[in-house]
């Protein structure tokens, strides 16, 4: 039997000039999120994080690496970075 599908948040950390905007090379220190250096990539269903984390088709640079939680509240900020994707998603689709 099959695992059942869980919602994943991946997320990229750390920071690299070939695959980002120079504005998240000195992040708002008043967003968590965005001053530790992460990025919310992409919201999946997979079965693990692992396979939500190989369906990520963008870049990972030196420096970089993916991670996946299924608990928005599991990273700082990661909630409203949740909503600033949708968002961005409704207006660019």
């Amino acid at each position: 039997m099959p695992k059942p599908l869980k919602t994943y948040y991946v997320i990229r950390t750390g920071w690299n000039a070939a695959n980002q905007s120079m504005r998240s090379a000195s992040p708002n220190p008043k967003n968590s999120f965005e001053a530790n250096r992460f990025s919310l990539v992409l919201i999946v269903e997979a079965d693990s994080p692992e396979s939500a984390c190989a369906q990520f088709h963008g870049t990972v640079y030196n420096g970089q690496s993916l991670v996946a939680v299924t608990n928005k509240r599991s990273v700082r900020g990661l909630s409203k970075a949740i909503l600033n994707y949708y968002c961005y998603e409704a207006n660019f689709a």
